[in-house]
């Protein structure tokens, strides 16, 4: 490139101040959208978290909603018999179970932990026999702190 006597090259001629001006605004700018972004991810850390504990209220809900039936509910003693292997079964003898299952006849009260006595509650001269055609009422047994310990059937 040729410059001529009397052409000027174009500069730049923003001044230092404006320059200043400029750099402080863009960091303005640039903490203003930090700040947002930090205050939404906050936002979805408390929503995260609120979502997560409502899932597991719901999960532990579901669980105890089967147990949960039992309350109030008149079951004849078939019924108790199925309670028993559908939530002591798989507990051999010396194993306990998560909750316990109080059986109440006319002859006798047994508290069963495990599945053990499984064979003997259908066994009429056993005395943790359980007449399939008697009436019992069920109640549900929760601490103070609203957790299921077990379930009580008592002969009608």
């Amino acid at each position: 490139m040729v410059y001529r006597k009397g052409d000027t090259m174009k500069a730049n001629r923003i001044s230092d101040a404006t320059k200043i001006l400029l750099l402080a605004a863009t960091t303005i700018i640039t903490c203003v959208i930090a700040s947002l972004g930090m205050i939404g991810m906050r936002s979805a850390k408390e929503l995260n978290k609120t979502a997560m504990a409502q899932m597991r209220d719901l999960n532990n809900s579901l669980k105890d909603s089967e147990l949960k039936k039992y309350d109030g509910l008149e079951v004849t003693g078939s019924d108790v018999i199925n309670c028993i292997k559908k939530y002591l079964g798989d507990y051999v003898s010396g194993e306990t179970a998560p909750l316990y299952i109080y059986v109440k006849t006319k002859l006798t009260e047994n508290t069963y932990t495990n599945g053990s006595q499984i064979k003997n509650i259908q066994n009429f001269t056993h005395t943790y026999y359980i007449k399939p055609t008697a009436l019992f009422t069920g109640e549900v047994v929760k601490n103070e702190n609203d957790v299921i310990l077990g379930i009580r059937f008592t002969n009608k």
